[in-house]
């Protein structure tokens, strides 16, 4: 058991996620809810705080999520590429 304090409440991100999944609980058309958009927008959010919190350290902000500097920057980029629609010609 992770005993480590977190500022993410589990069980309310739990509760969204759920929540966001009962509509197709019992309704035998709508069996699966597209939940493609969370991945992404956890990993925009996570990142971008992150980056923040640090003041652009990314070896620290690589460390909290205990992975190493160059992956951490390599998703940074993507997902900066992403908001802000970078053209890869240029």
């Amino acid at each position: 058991m992770n005993d480590q304090l977190t500022p993410i409440n589990k069980d309310h991100l739990k509760k969204l996620i759920r929540a966001e999944l009962e509509p197709t609980w019992f309704d035998k058309q709508s069996v699966s809810s597209d939940m493609s958009w969370v991945t992404p927008a956890v990993f925009e959010i996570l990142f971008t705080e992150l980056i923040t919190h640090t003041r652009g350290n990314q070896s620290k902000a690589a460390r909290v999520l205990g992975i190493n500097r160059g992956n951490f920057t390599k998703k940074l980029n993507q997902i900066t590429t992403r908001e802000f629609g970078s053209d890869e010609s240029l």
